[in-house]
């Protein structure tokens, strides 16, 4: 998607764009209310909290010598805890991986994490932790958990029991739980069966852009009209099914799926728009280095103590995950304080 037309779309307001509001002191603090709750967050951080993974889904961004990475703790729960709390900021930790849920002591790190900071969280589901998480994590520190359903490599390995009893319990715990399923091109020929399969629990499936290459072709450009007819179904069938919960948040979810169907012609591309990230927003990796986005800029590390918070706005030098552009870049960010302004004169 070139430049131009994003601009266009950025400045025609579209409803799945607006999220989020700041608080009284602007653009330090985000204030976010979720199920009756409140949210109040300086900065957001997608944290890539390991490589391993237990599953080699044939669409991953990552090498299976990536995702075999040997699983180990980098730090205690109490140490990364810690290492949050003595930035004097506030944290909204996007805990990924590999499969986070892997982690040692996961559970314990999400409660110890969330006594002050907020989390959420992506994941297959497939770990037994869930249960721990399920008793230990307040929900309403809990932004959202994205749960993978992936579906081909779930069959291969054992099967769907462990995901719909983590969905449920966690859904009954009063989490927002969303159901992903990756698109590609197979998946959305059985998109009827996980609808199927999610009914059984009183789930959805959101259909989630297929990106990069795959079976040697790119995508999103590579998607039949077909497909993309398909997807557009499915993804507006979504819409209508998490509406509910949507509207309980002020903040779209930062992982904000439910327009995919957006950019099936092409990805948006926000090279050299002006952007938050380094202020509002930081990528973190497993040893907890810090970095603006991707891994161009550094900005030190979380555990060394020694974040290099950036002062001001930037011009995107970088390719990154479009759901966190879409929230930081400066337009994005301007909308939502009109919008909050305009609810404040209300």
């Amino acid at each position: 998607m070139s430049l131009d037309r994003y601009r266009n779309m950025m400045a025609s307001g579209s409803n799945f764009f607006q999220s989020g509001r700041y608080g009284e002191t602007g653009r330090s603090r985000l204030a976010v209310n979720i199920s009756g709750g409140s949210m109040q967050y300086q900065v957001e951080a997608d944290w890539h909290l390991l490589n391993t993974c237990n599953y080699r889904c044939d669409y991953c961004f990552f090498s299976d010598e990536f995702l075999s990475a040997k699983l180990s703790a980098v730090a205690s729960s109490e140490e990364w805890t810690r290492s949050f709390d003595k930035s004097g900021l506030t944290w909204l930790l996007h805990l990924t991986g590999g499969e986070p849920s892997l982690y040692p002591d996961f559970a314990g790190l999400c409660a110890s994490l969330t006594k002050r900071h907020f989390i959420s969280v992506n994941s297959n589901m497939t770990n037994s932790d869930w249960k721990r998480f399920a008793r230990q994590v307040d929900p309403s520190r809990v932004s959202f958990v994205n749960a993978g359903l992936h579906f081909e490599e779930r069959q291969r390995k054992s099967g769907n029991t462990a995901y719909l009893e983590h969905v449920a319990l966690l859904r009954n715990a009063g989490f927002q739980v969303y159901c992903s399923l990756v698109g590609a091109p197979r998946a959305l020929a059985r998109f009827e069966a996980a609808v199927e399969l999610l009914g059984s629990i009183g789930m959805f499936p959101i259909p989630k852009l297929m990106r990069g290459t795959f079976g040697g072709r790119r995508y999103p450009d590579a998607y039949t009209h077909e497909e993309r007819v398909m997807f557009g179904e499915f993804a507006e069938r979504a819409r209508a099914f998490y509406a509910p919960a949507l509207a309980q948040r002020s903040e779209r979810p930062t992982l904000d799926m439910f327009g995919d169907d957006r950019f099936l012609d092409g990805e948006p591309s926000y090279h050299g728009l002006s952007c938050e990230a380094g202020r509002l927003f930081v990528r973190i990796d497993p040893l907890g280095e810090l970095f603006r986005c991707g891994t161009s800029t550094s900005l030190g590390n979380i555990r060394a103590g020694s974040f290099a918070r950036s002062n001001s706005a930037s011009p995107c030098d970088t390719s990154y995950c479009f759901y966190f552009c879409q929230k930081y870049s400066v337009a994005s960010v301007e909308r939502r304080e009109r919008a909050n302004l305009f609810e404040m004169r209300e």
